[in-house]
Order: structure tokens, then sequence, then C-alpha cells
């Protein structure tokens, strides 16, 4: 095989759509991964994209607008109409090809993103059809937020993909991740999916001497006061209950919750009787399990039992190809909650976005997104409607490690390491290379460092924007 035919099969095994034309805006080149679009080789090639796309305006157009300046548009989205009268909106990044120092063409590089925005036109529909008063609450758009989950990444699309088979079982499972990654979102969607009834629990949330009552139920007269109530072991007969913190529970209410998981029976406090219960049990930390096993603030044998079934959620900053598609949500679900009309976000405060490093992860986006939602006055949400200024503040006064409460020596040193090799890559733009012969490690031991730390898509991220910059 030679070079340029491996080169060619490689554009057609690739996942992400590509399409290039010549600078007479006819299309030369289409890969497979375009069909996502509805889009094939053999029915495009050779005709002008006006002619496949036939709503498309040139001053509207990404390709035009590279041909004409011979600069690159980065991160847009497009909605359009395929010749076939299909509605698709993608995320998309056009680049022009120089031959001999002269433009000759454009390539695209495509995701289709249409679920992203298929929030607006629900919601949109729906206050036309029913009526619905501007400032009624969106009981829609809050479950799609609930239930709806965000990202282009890979690591968002595992998962996806995972939730069905999380869905269908009734085996117990324990889901990590940082604060604000979307725990609740991934365990509602897993009731959706399941058809099961959910109640939800923060263990954090109660005081010590109130949980085992919540938990279990009380009879009356076990105590002053007491009167016959259900636990929320009872409540969730028949469906899923969510502990979230688990880590929060004392250890001898954690003896008490194994035997609960294990027998499924339960006893009130202040009763003799046992009853069974049929519950599927899914338990959530913000501290990594084994941190929490090598600390002794987790009994092993709870964790064992727990651990049937296990999913960890990714950090944001680890995935900030995911911030656009999360933008485009928050922005369509703020447009409801505050009779709002925004179009999208500029590419400067899109820049801005990409570089914080999200501490407080998806949560702390959706704020961010909220707050520019409040003070935007045009159809953009810009720069200054971010108003990041303090937040970067904060940040950039914590770039020092300081040791976090709870984790072991190993997972500090990771994550002193993790960080270390996140901004020679910011140094480097992108360049594995050159980073590697920085920090003095081989390339190969830095590539798999990199993939160890799941950060293929932030060094996508940071080429991306070397290129627009």
């Amino acid at each position: 095989m030679t070079i340029d035919q491996w080169k060619a099969d490689i554009l057609e095994k690739i996942r992400v759509g590509i399409m290039a034309i010549d600078c007479n805006y006819n299309i030369t080149f289409v890969n497979k991964g375009a069909s996502a679009i509805g889009i094939s080789a053999l029915s495009v090639t050779g005709l002008s994209i006006f002619e496949v796309f036939p709503n498309l305006k040139e001053s509207e157009s990404t390709f035009c607008k590279v041909i004409q300046t011979g600069r690159s548009v980065i991160d847009r989205i497009q909605t359009f109409v395929t010749s076939k009268g299909e509605r698709r909106t993608a995320l998309t990044s056009t680049f022009p090809i120089i031959q001999d120092g002269k433009i000759v063409g454009a390539y695209e590089l495509f995701e289709d993103v249409s679920a992203v925005t298929r929030l607006a036109d629900e919601l949109e529909t729906l206050r036309s059809e029913k009526g619905i008063a501007k400032r009624k609450k969106p009981t829609k758009a809050k479950e799609t937020m609930e239930t709806n989950i965000i990202g282009l990444s890979k690591s968002m699309r595992d998962v996806k993909n995972a939730i069905p088979k999380l869905a269908g079982t009734s085996s117990p499972l324990l889901l990590y991740g940082e604060t604000g990654t979307g725990k609740e979102v991934i365990v509602n969607a897993i009731a959706t999916d399941s058809g099961c009834s959910l109640i939800s629990q923060n263990c954090a949330a109660i005081p010590e001497n109130l949980l085992e009552s919540i938990l279990f139920g009380t009879t009356k007269g076990s105590f002053t006061g007491a009167e016959d109530r259900k636990g929320l072991f009872e409540q969730a007969d028949g469906g899923i209950l969510f502990l979230d913190e688990i880590n929060s529970l004392p250890l001898t209410l954690q003896a008490k919750l194994l035997r609960v998981v294990q027998e499924k029976k339960v006893r009130r406090l202040g009763d003799t009787k046992e009853m069974s219960i049929n519950v599927r049990f899914i338990a959530a930390t913000n501290v990594h399990p084994t941190s929490l096993l090598e600390s002794g603030k987790m009994r092993s044998d709870l964790y064992y039992r727990l651990h049937v079934m296990y999913l960890e959620l990714p950090p944001l900053r680890n995935r900030k190809i995911d911030i656009l598609p999360l933008t485009m949500h928050f922005i369509s679900y703020f447009n409801e909650e505050l009779c709002k009309d925004v179009q999208g976000i500029e590419e400067e405060a899109l820049v801005t976005l990409k570089k914080h490093n999200w501490p407080g992860n998806v949560r702390e986006l959706r704020n961010w997104i909220e707050r520019a939602m409040n003070h935007v006055e045009g159809s953009m949400i810009t720069k200054k409607d971010l108003q990041p200024h303090s937040y970067l503040a904060i940040e950039n006064k914590s770039e020092n490690f300081h040791p976090s409460l709870g984790l072991s020596l190993r997972e500090q040193l990771k994550r002193v390491e993790e960080s270390m090799i996140k901004q020679e890559l910011e140094r480097t733009h992108g360049n594995v290379s050159k980073a590697a012969r920085r920090l003095e490690l081989p390339q190969q031991t830095m590539s798999r460092k990199i993939k160890e730390y799941d950060l293929q898509s932030y060094v996508y991220e940071l080429k991306l924007l070397n290129t627009q910059n």
C-alpha cells in the first residue's frame, strides 16, 4: 500500500465526516463518516455545494468564507437542509487547501449534533401548539435537562453506550465522578431507560442522627414523637434507590445498609418485624473508591457488594471538546427559562470557556451560561457576558498544588503528574513530542500517559485553538 493509499484508507475509516471542495465550490471528496448527515460520495461528488444544500447562501457558507479569505473557521454550529429535504445541525471546522502558496479549495470536518438542538425545537413546538404562557415552568425542558447526556468526546460516547446495559439489569451500581460531573443525570437516564421509578437521596444532606430513621423508617412509639412512617427503602420498593455521596454514611450505618443490599429485607426503627423489598441500589461517590478504601472511610464488604456494576464519569477538563455542545444545550434550556432568543456564543467567548479548567465541571459551566444568559443583550453570548475575571483570578491563584483530604499518596501523585502533563501540552499547543522532551519523557511514555489520563480530546482542542489563533 502506497502512502497515498494509506492516507485515503484512514480518511475513509475515520468517524468524523470530511468533505472537500475546489475553488468552484464543487465537491471533490466525501468520506464514509459523512453518512452521519445523510451524504454519500456516490451521490454528491462533482456536484456544487449549492446543489447538495439548496438553501445555502454564499454569505453564510463557511466553505465560501474560507476560500475567499484563506482563514480557517473553527467550531461553527451550522443548521442546513440537504437536497433530500433533511434538516441537520452539525459542529464544523473548515480549513483552506493550499498548494504552491495558492488556495485551491477547502475541506471541512463535521459531526452531527442535531440532538443538541432538538430541545429548542421541541420547546418551540410545545409552546406554539399548547399555548403555554411564557413564564410557565418548562416541564419538558427540565425533563430533558435531567436525562440528556451531552457530549461528542469518546469518554462521553462510552458513557452513553453503557446506559442500556446499566438499565437492563437489577444488579447494584457504584458510580464515581467529581462534583458536578452529572452523576444524577446519569442515574435519571438509567431510570428512564429501565422504566423504573426513582427515589434519590444525598446522604451528606442529612444529619447523621436522622439518617437511619429516614432510610429505615419508624414505628409509632419507638421514641418520643415517633409515628409510623416508611423509610426510603420501603418507598423505593419496586424501583431504584439512588444514594449519593454514600461515603458520608457512618461506618455503623454502612454495615446496616450492606445487610439490606444483600438480603433485601428491612426493619423499621422500633419494630420487630422484617419486610422484604425489591429495590435496585445505585450508590455514588465524589471521592475515588480506592481512596475511600485506603482511608477506611468505606467498608470493603459494602464496596464489593455495590461494585457489581461500575461507571466512572470523566471530568470536564479532560473532555473540552464537549464544551460547545453543552453550551448550546444550556442556551436552549435558558432561552425557555428566561424567555430569551439567544442563538449561540461568539468565538472569543468560546475560547474563554475552553481555557478554563472547570473545577466544578458541568455544573460550573451551567452556572456560567445561566449568568451569561441573564446579562446578554444581543443574539450571541459574548466574552463580556460571561464575566469570567473573578473566576479565572481564583483559578490562577490556585495553580500551586495543595494536597486533597481523603486521597492516598498515589492519587495525589497522579493528580500532580496529570497537571504537569496538561501544563506542558498547553505550553506546546498540543505538540506531544515537544511536551515529552520538556518533561524529559520518552514520547512512547508520554503517549501512554495521555491515554491513561484520557487527554486525547484535550490535545485535539489545543491543536484546534492553535490553528485558530
